[in-house]
């Protein structure tokens, strides 16, 4: 039987229905392997970007080397000249006082006045005493002489000669004791007048007419005069600029609070030696005031012409990071990771600060770090536009 007569089974697909069948297979399968491939695609992209996201991108900066040579502005203390409380030397009521607050005195004027009538009793006995010791000591030495004459004659026993000799040496020696009791008695009289030590300003007064004083710095004082015609002016100088303090170099002294001029002073001494606790140096730096235009206790502002011997640098202030374990500043190094190094700072600007220790010339610096920055975070570094260079320099 040939072909041409084979019949077609009912309930078969032809050929023709098959290839349809299988091509639509093929179509379906398709498009299923596209989209799997695409959503694949766009997965790879999104971590992609998401890792590009998690990287932080960063400005950085070369720290600014500081001048060598510089102002350096110190807070200081005035203090004046020379100054002195002045205590009683002997016990007594205030009669009268001649000077108050703000009075200018010359060396030995006098401040005030002392009733001592208790001196002045044992003053005025001593002084007897002292005469009567005289009288016995004169006739003491009369009796001596007539012995001396009689022992020589042969008349009267050598020891009776040296028993009036040895009254009369005694006497001798009790009116020397007398002599320098009536001397300090006198001292303490002459005590009673208050005078000033030296020319000055009275600063304080602490006594009243009837003020029972005593004798002594116990009590209160009575005055305290400073010497103003010269001042002192304390400043302390941290370490790094101590080394270039010299003695005779000048400072300007300015003081805000009086509105006056500057002043020109000169470094005068020195206390050779840091302080332990604040690692400074105690400057004094004389001023000559005559024409009184400063007054001892104010404050006052020092400028001194420093150099220092390290290498400093000016870096913006909002580049620092305030960590609890110090004061830092985000570095990249070559492989744009985050190190943060630790800083010491010198002055402060306002917008900028100097660092003292802790950077290199090389060193790039992260500008306006984020909190969240790590040590050992990977960073990308973003080119500075021009505005921003221009105000960084």
């Amino acid at each position: 039987m040939s072909s041409a007569n084979v019949s077609h089974r009912p309930g078969q697909p032809s050929h023709g229905a098959r290839l349809v069948l299988i091509g639509l297979g093929v179509v379906l399968i398709g498009l299923a392997a596209f989209g799997i491939v695409r959503r694949l695609h766009a997965r790879h992209d999104l971590t992609e970007e998401t890792d590009r996201n998690a990287v932080a991108t960063v400005a950085t900066m070369m720290p600014k080397p500081a001048p060598k040579d510089q102002a350096l502005t110190l807070p200081g203390t005035v203090a004046s000249w020379q100054d002195a409380q002045i205590y009683a030397r002997t016990t007594g009521y205030v009669a009268k006082w001649y000077v108050d607050i703000g009075a200018r005195v010359k060396k030995s004027q006098k401040l005030a006045d002392l009733d001592t009538p208790d001196v002045d009793n044992q003053l005025l006995q001593g002084k007897a005493q002292m005469r009567t010791d005289i009288a016995n000591m004169n006739f003491a030495k009369i009796t001596a002489d007539r012995y001396d004459k009689l022992v020589k004659q042969g008349l009267v026993a050598a020891q009776t000669g040296d028993q009036y000799d040895a009254q009369y040496k005694a006497d001798v020696a009790t009116v020397e004791a007398d002599e320098a009791n009536v001397a300090h008695l006198q001292n303490l009289e002459d005590f009673k007048y208050i005078v000033a030590p030296f020319d000055g300003v009275i600063t304080q007064r602490n006594l009243d007419i009837g003020a029972l004083v005593d004798a002594g710095s116990t009590g209160a004082n009575m005055f305290v005069i400073a010497d103003t015609s010269k001042l002192r002016v304390y400043v302390d100088v941290p370490e790094t600029y101590a080394a270039s303090i010299k003695v005779g170099m000048p400072a300007e002294v300015g003081l805000n609070t009086y509105g006056a001029k500057p002043i020109t002073g000169t470094v005068a001494r020195t206390a050779d030696a840091l302080d332990p606790n604040t690692r400074t140096l105690r400057t004094e730096i004389d001023v000559d005031n005559s024409a009184q235009e400063m007054v001892p206790g104010v404050y006052a502002n020092v400028k001194l012409a420093v150099s220092t011997t390290t290498k400093n640098y000016i870096v913006p202030a909002n580049t620092l990071l305030f960590r609890s374990e110090g004061l830092r500043v985000a570095l990249v190094d070559d492989t744009q990771h985050i190190h943060l190094q630790p800083v010491t700072l010198g002055r402060d600007f306002g917008n900028t600060v100097e660092v003292i220790e802790g950077l290199a010339d090389q060193d790039r610096i992260v500008i306006n770090p984020p909190d969240s920055l790590s040590e050992g975070q990977q960073v990308s570094i973003a080119e500075l536009t021009q505005a921003q260079k221009q105000r960084l320099q």
